[in-house]
């Protein structure tokens, strides 16, 4: 269990890091910029992470820990539409985490959440053999992230009951 020293050390990196992200791809982040930012040396920031690149890791970590609680508490605990609700009311943080190149993956991680998947395989595939399944799974896992991706850099982006319906719609048409 962390003190609330080093909690409140940590999200002051974290959102010196993500105020730096809004101008400058994570590549050119430096630990001292980092640090001047947060106001802390650079002993503490060695104390907790290796690198910038660390620290976002960390970030996306915390975003789908949060995600999980915050479905955990929801009637239809994985329904697509919670998802895209709880991303899109933390929008500027997924933009940030979906444009980071150390992110790669972000939003695949968000749809590869084990029970989601479940779910969709469930409903999309369960009279096909092993291997249509598995690149089924694979073709909704990245459709919907490239969906999702369109929709959350978009300037005037629909809601999350619209891209819900669109995606569902699309599932089901491909795979009725």
């Amino acid at each position: 269990m962390e003190n609330q020293r080093i909690r409140v050390t940590k999200r002051m990196l974290k959102e010196a890091l993500v105020h730096i992200l809004e101008n400058k791809p994570i590549e050119k982040v430096t630990v001292y910029e980092l640090c001047e930012s947060a106001e802390i040396n650079r002993t503490t920031f060695y104390k907790y992470y290796g690198s910038p690149y660390d620290l976002m890791n960390d970030i996306q970590a915390d975003f789908l820990n949060e995600l999980e609680k915050n479905l955990q508490e929801k009637e239809n605990l994985y329904s697509l539409q919670n998802i895209l609700t709880y991303i899109d009311n933390h929008r500027d943080a997924c933009r940030i985490l979906l444009k980071s190149a150390s992110s790669n993956g972000f939003l695949e991680k968000v749809f590869s959440q084990t029970l989601l998947t479940q779910q969709m395989e469930e409903r999309i595939v369960p009279k096909q053999n092993g291997v249509f399944r598995k690149y089924a799974k694979e073709f909704v896992i990245y459709g919907s992230y490239s969906v999702v991706s369109k929709w959350l850099l978009s300037e005037k982006p629909e809601t999350p009951e619209e891209i819900a319906r669109i995606i569902n719609g699309l599932v089901s048409q491909f795979f009725a």
